[in-house]
Protein backbone atom coordinates (compact mmCIF):
# COMPACT_ATOMS: atom_id res chain seq x y z
CA UNK A 1 0.00 0.00 0.00
CA UNK A 2 2.81 2.39 0.75
CA UNK A 3 4.14 1.93 -2.78
CA UNK A 4 0.63 2.46 -4.13
CA UNK A 5 0.51 5.93 -2.62
CA UNK A 6 2.84 7.12 -5.36
CA UNK A 7 0.33 6.08 -8.03
CA UNK A 8 -1.32 9.00 -9.80
CA UNK A 9 -4.06 10.49 -7.63
CA UNK A 10 -3.62 8.18 -4.67
CA UNK A 11 -1.61 10.40 -2.34
CA UNK A 12 -3.46 13.63 -1.49
CA UNK A 13 -1.52 16.79 -2.31
CA UNK A 14 0.18 18.30 0.70
CA UNK A 15 0.08 15.03 2.68
CA UNK A 16 3.32 13.10 3.20
CA UNK A 17 3.74 9.73 4.91
CA UNK A 18 6.69 7.47 5.65
CA UNK A 19 6.89 4.17 7.50
CA UNK A 20 8.33 4.13 10.97
CA UNK A 21 11.98 3.19 11.27
CA UNK A 22 10.92 0.37 13.59
CA UNK A 23 7.73 -1.12 12.12
CA UNK A 24 6.02 -1.22 8.75
CA UNK A 25 2.71 -1.17 10.66
CA UNK A 26 3.33 2.37 11.92
CA UNK A 27 3.47 5.30 9.52
CA UNK A 28 4.20 8.92 10.35
CA UNK A 29 2.77 11.76 8.34
CA UNK A 30 2.51 15.48 7.99
CA UNK A 31 -0.21 17.48 6.28
CA UNK A 32 0.28 21.02 5.02
CA UNK A 33 -3.15 22.68 4.98
CA UNK A 34 -3.36 25.16 2.10
CA UNK A 35 -6.73 26.85 2.71
CA UNK A 36 -9.77 26.90 4.91
CA UNK A 37 -10.14 27.40 8.65
CA UNK A 38 -6.71 25.85 9.38
CA UNK A 39 -4.96 27.61 6.47
CA UNK A 40 -1.16 27.26 6.61
CA UNK A 41 -1.26 24.68 9.42
CA UNK A 42 1.40 21.99 9.61
CA UNK A 43 -0.33 18.96 11.13
CA UNK A 44 1.59 15.87 12.18
CA UNK A 45 -0.14 12.51 12.52
CA UNK A 46 0.58 8.84 12.99
CA UNK A 47 -1.12 5.87 11.34
CA UNK A 48 -1.23 2.58 13.22
CA UNK A 49 -2.06 -0.36 11.00
CA UNK A 50 -3.59 -3.17 13.07
CA UNK A 51 -2.68 -6.81 12.50
CA UNK A 52 -6.27 -7.35 11.34
CA UNK A 53 -5.83 -4.87 8.49
CA UNK A 54 -7.33 -4.82 5.86
CA UNK A 55 -10.37 -6.23 7.66
CA UNK A 56 -10.28 -3.31 10.14
CA UNK A 57 -9.44 0.32 9.55
CA UNK A 58 -6.15 1.97 10.43
CA UNK A 59 -6.01 4.27 13.45
CA UNK A 60 -4.97 7.87 12.80
CA UNK A 61 -3.73 9.90 15.76
CA UNK A 62 -2.90 13.57 15.50
CA UNK A 63 0.49 14.64 16.78
CA UNK A 64 -0.46 18.31 16.46
CA UNK A 65 -3.14 19.75 18.71
CA UNK A 66 -6.21 20.76 16.70
CA UNK A 67 -9.67 21.70 17.91
CA UNK A 68 -11.56 19.72 15.29
CA UNK A 69 -14.89 17.89 15.66
CA UNK A 70 -13.32 14.60 14.50
CA UNK A 71 -10.27 14.77 16.78
CA UNK A 72 -10.58 13.40 20.30
CA UNK A 73 -9.20 15.85 22.87
CA UNK A 74 -7.76 13.22 25.21
CA UNK A 75 -5.48 11.41 22.79
CA UNK A 76 -5.72 13.07 19.36
CA UNK A 77 -7.46 10.13 17.71
CA UNK A 78 -9.07 11.07 14.41
CA UNK A 79 -12.55 9.68 13.69
CA UNK A 80 -12.84 7.79 10.42
CA UNK A 81 -16.31 6.43 11.18
CA UNK A 82 -18.28 9.19 9.42
CA UNK A 83 -16.66 8.33 6.11
CA UNK A 84 -16.11 4.63 6.78
CA UNK A 85 -18.93 3.33 9.01
CA UNK A 86 -17.92 -0.14 7.86
CA UNK A 87 -14.33 -0.57 6.66
CA UNK A 88 -14.37 -2.95 3.69
CA UNK A 89 -11.28 -5.05 2.98
CA UNK A 90 -9.84 -4.64 -0.53
CA UNK A 91 -12.27 -1.80 -1.23
CA UNK A 92 -11.14 0.72 1.40
CA UNK A 93 -7.45 1.56 1.54
CA UNK A 94 -5.18 3.77 3.61
CA UNK A 95 -5.00 6.31 0.80
CA UNK A 96 -8.80 6.68 1.10
CA UNK A 97 -8.35 7.44 4.80
CA UNK A 98 -5.64 10.00 3.93
CA UNK A 99 -7.94 11.74 1.45
CA UNK A 100 -10.65 11.85 4.09
CA UNK A 101 -8.20 13.21 6.66
CA UNK A 102 -7.32 16.06 4.29
CA UNK A 103 -10.95 16.68 3.31
CA UNK A 104 -12.07 16.72 6.95
CA UNK A 105 -10.38 20.11 7.25
CA UNK A 106 -12.60 21.50 4.48
CA UNK A 107 -15.94 23.21 4.96
CA UNK A 108 -17.92 20.72 2.87
CA UNK A 109 -17.04 17.80 5.17
CA UNK A 110 -17.48 19.86 8.34
CA UNK A 111 -20.99 20.85 7.19
CA UNK A 112 -21.97 17.18 6.77
CA UNK A 113 -20.94 16.10 10.26
CA UNK A 114 -23.53 14.97 12.77
CA UNK A 115 -23.00 14.78 16.55
CA UNK A 116 -22.76 10.98 16.39
CA UNK A 117 -19.72 11.33 14.08
CA UNK A 118 -17.77 13.63 16.40
CA UNK A 119 -15.18 12.89 19.06
CA UNK A 120 -15.06 16.57 20.03
CA UNK A 121 -18.64 17.73 20.57
CA UNK A 122 -17.46 21.13 21.82
CA UNK A 123 -15.73 21.86 18.50
CA UNK A 124 -18.78 20.57 16.63
CA UNK A 125 -21.11 22.86 18.60
CA UNK A 126 -18.84 25.86 17.98
CA UNK A 127 -18.87 25.12 14.25
CA UNK A 128 -22.66 24.89 14.21
CA UNK A 129 -23.53 27.78 16.54
CA UNK A 130 -20.54 30.16 16.79
CA UNK A 131 -18.59 30.05 13.55
CA UNK A 132 -16.53 33.14 14.44
CA UNK A 133 -15.21 31.44 17.59
CA UNK A 134 -14.63 28.17 15.70
CA UNK A 135 -12.70 30.07 13.01
CA UNK A 136 -10.58 31.78 15.68
CA UNK A 137 -9.75 28.45 17.39
CA UNK A 138 -8.68 27.01 14.02
CA UNK A 139 -6.58 30.11 13.26
CA UNK A 140 -4.82 29.77 16.63
CA UNK A 141 -4.28 26.03 16.01
CA UNK A 142 -2.69 26.87 12.66
CA UNK A 143 -0.47 29.58 14.14
CA UNK A 144 0.68 27.30 16.99
CA UNK A 145 1.44 24.48 14.54
CA UNK A 146 4.00 26.73 12.82
CA UNK A 147 5.80 27.89 15.95
CA UNK A 148 9.38 26.60 16.29
CA UNK A 149 8.50 24.66 19.45
CA UNK A 150 5.90 22.76 17.44
CA UNK A 151 7.67 22.42 14.08
CA UNK A 152 11.02 21.43 15.56
CA UNK A 153 9.65 19.45 18.50
CA UNK A 154 11.55 16.26 19.26
CA UNK A 155 9.83 13.36 17.54
CA UNK A 156 9.73 9.70 18.61
CA UNK A 157 13.00 7.91 17.75
CA UNK A 158 11.27 5.81 15.07
CA UNK A 159 9.78 8.85 13.25
CA UNK A 160 11.56 9.53 9.94
CA UNK A 161 9.88 12.93 9.39
CA UNK A 162 11.92 15.46 11.33
CA UNK A 163 12.09 19.20 10.75
CA UNK A 164 15.07 21.26 11.80
CA UNK A 165 15.80 24.97 11.51
CA UNK A 166 18.22 26.16 8.85
CA UNK A 167 20.59 29.07 9.17
CA UNK A 168 20.85 31.60 6.35
CA UNK A 169 24.08 29.92 5.22
CA UNK A 170 22.42 26.50 5.10
CA UNK A 171 19.44 27.87 3.20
Amino acid sequence: ELMGLSALGHNPRGVYVMPSLGSINVWYGVMFVKRGYWRDAVIRFRIDIPREYPRTHPVITMGTSVSHPLVRLEDGRFGLEQQFPQWTAYSDYIYHALHYLKNAFKNRVLKQLQPRDCYNIGAYMKFKSDLAQFREHARVDSMKSRLPESLFKTQPPDCPIVFSPLSDEQY
